[in-house]
């Protein structure tokens, strides 16, 4: 689930009350089981079924307090991947202080490119009705179990491979007149295995190093006027590219260089966003790929349905391959989505969707796929 934490790193949801005094302790997770039926692919005649079961849990601790000052601080540990093939992995793991300064946050915590950068609404509402968590029933931000979905951006966290789980120093500032800043420095990007563990180790580069030196900073906007509700986001993202060897995660050491813009409204249970994600450079390519995702969602009482739709288009020369089907140079992509979530009671929710995606390539074989996913979901 991505939660927009605009506070900066703050665990409690918003339902959650203040911290007076005295530490508190807060656990909470998700368990999701899924069903997946191929309805058309690419590659269906190679299948021995067409249908598969998923089931995965999150599982969070939340530490706060607050002094006689009305200094907050606290942090989190989140467990993503419980389940028996992927054991645990953790994916959260920050401390933050927050006053009337802005808040700090010290670790791996989300990237501003993510905390600001990411305008996707159905995810927020499934969020709000305690139904998002893993990828499970969010739609064009969810799992794609049986391929696709590698081709796309809501933001820098996607395709540019600059991810949540490197540690950084962030700062977000206090919210004014419904305006709100941040920025975050990353000595390195590599994933779990540059988490800033290894000491001296982390002072060498290895195949699985993207960028150095990121520094991603984000303006967010957000308010209320009547029973109209809005917002817009603009985030950006740079850091220098580190190529270690030719099949390392940045064989071209290409920099990163990634640009956001977003917007949203809702209004009497319906809502609508957009948002455009510019990869200008990117480990993957030096060649620009853009993706403009829209949705457009209704809840009323315990039902939520969306519409989703995400295109993605890339200059020529751009490496980017299939990884299912002999093609090369993506041209454009095209994912289409729709979702019903139900709230069948208290943390306990259910969904159905739809998902279709056609990749298509200048060269060699394009890729299509169709799936119906189904699922139930307890947070907790």
């Amino acid at each position: 689930m991505r939660r927009r934490w605009l506070a900066g790193a703050a665990p409690a949801s918003a339902a959650d009350p203040s911290v007076t005094s005295g530490l508190q302790l807060k656990i909470s997770g998700f368990i999701g089981w899924q069903s997946t039926l191929v309805l058309s692919d690419s590659q269906h005649d190679d299948f021995d079924r067409d249908y598969d079961f998923q089931t995965n849990a999150r599982l969070i601790f939340d530490v706060k307090n607050v002094t006689d000052t009305g200094l907050e601080y606290g942090g989190r540990i989140r467990f993503d991947s419980v389940n028996r093939r992927d054991d645990v992995n953790i994916t959260r793991l920050y401390t933050y202080l927050k006053g009337g300064f802005g808040t700090l946050t010290f670790g791996d915590a989300p990237t501003v490119a993510d905390d600001i950068g990411y305008v996707y609404v159905h995810d927020e509402l499934v969020g709000d009705m305690g139904a998002g968590a893993m990828n499970f029933g969010e739609l064009l931000d969810g799992d794609f179990p049986v391929g696709g979905g590698n081709f796309y951006s809501i933001n820098a966290t996607y395709l540019a491979g600059l991810t949540n789980q490197d540690t950084r120093i962030k700062y977000t500032s206090p919210t004014f007149d419904g305006f709100s800043f941040a920025v975050d420095f990353t000595p390195v990007v590599g994933g779990a295995d540059h988490a800033g563990n290894g000491g001296r180790n982390d002072l060498f580069d290895d195949d699985e190093t993207y960028y150095e030196n990121v520094v991603t900073g984000g303006v967010n906007y957000e308010d209320t006027f009547g029973d109209w509700s809005v917002r817009g986001a603009a985030t950006a993202a740079y850091g220098a590219g580190i190529q270690t060897s030719a099949s390392g995660a940045n064989p071209g050491g290409h920099d990163l260089e990634v640009y956001t813009l977003g917007g949203q409204v809702g209004y009497q249970g319906i809502w609508a966003s957009v948002n455009w994600t510019h990869n200008e450079q990117l480990a993957a390519s030096d060649k620009p790929v853009d993706t403009i995702i829209g949705d457009v969602s209704y809840r009323w009482g315990d039902y939520l349905a969306s519409l989703s739709y995400a295109y993605t288009w890339a200059e020529k020369n751009n490496g980017l391959e299939s990884e299912y089907t002999s093609g090369e140079d993506l041209k454009d992509n095209h994912i289409v989505g729709a979702n019903v979530t139900y709230t069948l009671a208290p943390g306990l929710n259910t969904y159905a969707q739809v998902i279709y995606e056609k990749q298509n390539f200048r060269q060699g074989a394009d890729f299509e796929n169709a799936n119906l996913i189904t699922g139930i979901i307890l947070g907790f």
